[in-house]
């Protein structure tokens, strides 16, 4: 503040309306009213799987009607983006296909206020030219105490306001560690707009069948809504992509679609998708 020491009374209040002026509309704006954004149909990239050709990935998962990807840029032991170029290009290729690059993060919450900033870092990240990712998601597996939770959620909303919609990736509740006795559905339903539950069946060998896919995913829907006691609850269903056959995906998405359900649908493939998960994918009508 020394070089303003000399300035009049005057111009001193000019530049400091300017400065706060200039830092009021460089902060990213949001819609007015929530949006959907997990709406439609999309596949789940992991860090370590980021595709080698965007442009031709893009195109295929496009051209099958598949219109979001979920790509994970970061972890609670890595920068907020890990792979800055590579996101660069898979965000230019998806929009140029009018197709929405859904972020998330796993967060371990040991700190949970560091965790916030680097999920805030992403939020308003820009690419060189000016672009930037559709929405985040955080991955809530390691830390699930209530509080922490809540901190992390907070201090996001906190910066984001109330209209940005932020999505908690969640367990299946059929398990049971995500039982309400180990797991903070309630404190997860208040402060996350839309749960996305990794509904994956296919590692218990009972459900490894149409019929036990669809059980599960159904089973999945009702405990949900079971244990945060809201029927209105917003879920994307994130499905089996791990070897999982034709019958099981058709499974997975009848019940989604015999269920109601509101948020959307994808896959989380083991690598890359396989071509029948994505044409099965592609034809669901949401």
């Amino acid at each position: 503040m020394k070089k303003f020491k000399n300035l009049g009374p005057d111009l001193f209040l000019t530049i400091c309306i300017s400065c706060i002026i200039l830092f009021i509309f460089s902060i990213p704006s949001f819609s007015s009213s929530k949006e959907l954004i997990t709406g439609g149909k999309g596949i789940w990239i992991n860090i370590w799987n980021y595709p080698a050709n965007p442009d031709m990935y893009c195109e295929q998962l496009k051209s099958k009607g598949i219109d979001t990807i979920y790509l994970q840029i970061s972890r609670s032991n890595t920068p907020a983006i890990q792979h800055p170029e590579k996101l660069n290009r898979i965000i230019s290729s998806a929009h140029q296909r009018n197709m929405k690059v859904i972020g998330w993060t796993y967060v371990f919450l040991k700190n949970p206020l560091a965790d916030a900033k680097k999920f805030l870092q992403a939020v308003f990240y820009k690419t060189p030219d000016g672009d930037s990712l559709d929405g985040m998601a955080a991955d809530i597996e390691e830390t699930t105490n209530p509080y922490v939770i809540e901190t992390f959620a907070k201090a996001v909303r906190k910066t984001v306001g109330s209209k940005y919609p932020l999505i908690a990736i969640t367990f299946s509740p059929v398990l049971k560690r995500a039982q309400p006795q180990f797991y903070p559905w309630k404190t997860i339903a208040s402060n996350f707009d839309i749960i996305a539950p990794m509904t994956y069946w296919h590692g218990l060998v009972k459900y490894r069948s149409e019929k036990g896919a669809y059980d599960y995913t159904t089973q999945t829907i009702a405990k949900i809504k079971q244990y945060t006691q809201r029927d209105d609850i917003t879920i994307h269903l994130i499905g089996d992509g791990q070897k999982t056959s034709k019958q099981e995906i058709l499974g997975f998405l009848k019940a989604a679609s015999d269920h109601g359900i509101n948020g959307g649908v994808s896959l989380y493939p083991w690598y890359t998708p396989q071509k029948h998960q994505v044409d099965i994918l592609g034809d669901f009508k949401i």
